[in-house]
């Protein structure tokens, strides 16, 4: 009988512990869901940078930057700035083709968001031009309130005809 007040105390302070952590802000992140708007290898913007646009004045701004080099340039998409806001990354100059910058992941947690992107790199096999590109991307996503948000960039090498 002791046994069993002992296995149920503990369990009880186990449980609570693992409530405590929980009140604590560690829980587990939530992820996101996003929709590509565009992305591509040539940008007018030729340094590394990301941006976290919530407005569509920004968001003209960003995208006029981005396409000052294509004409004609594409129609700015669509964004209900009320209910959403759009992440635009921009890898920098790289010095061939065949890159690509892919937002893989945005992780909200309690107190600050995470987006998690992939820049991929042709390993040295592949044929690639020798024209310089700026890969980007813009995506939109559910608007955060007013906490950080911190950008995650991973550099990963791929095969020749691996880039989906």
């Amino acid at each position: 009988m002791k046994l069993n007040w002992l296995f149920v105390l503990l369990s009880l302070m186990i449980s609570g512990t693992q409530t405590l952590a929980f009140a604590q802000g560690n829980l587990p992140p939530k992820s996101e869901a996003f929709t590509i708007l565009v992305k591509g290898n040539e940008s007018g913007i030729e340094q590394q940078r990301f941006e976290v646009i919530k407005d569509a004045v920004a968001f003209q701004k960003t995208w006029d930057l981005n396409f000052q080099t294509v004409s004609p340039k594409p129609p700015t998409p669509k964004v209900d700035f009320s209910n959403e806001m759009v992440i635009a990354a921009f890898a920098g100059i790289k010095s061939t083709g065949g890159y690509e910058l892919k937002l893989t992941k945005i992780n909200n947690y309690s107190d600050s968001v995470q987006i998690d992107l992939s820049l991929l790199a042709p390993d040295g096999d592949c044929m690639v031009s020798g024209a310089l590109t700026q890969p980007f991307v813009f995506v939109k996503t559910i608007k955060f309130t007013d906490i950080p948000v911190h950008f995650n960039l991973e550099s990963k090498t791929h095969a020749c005809g691996a880039i989906k």
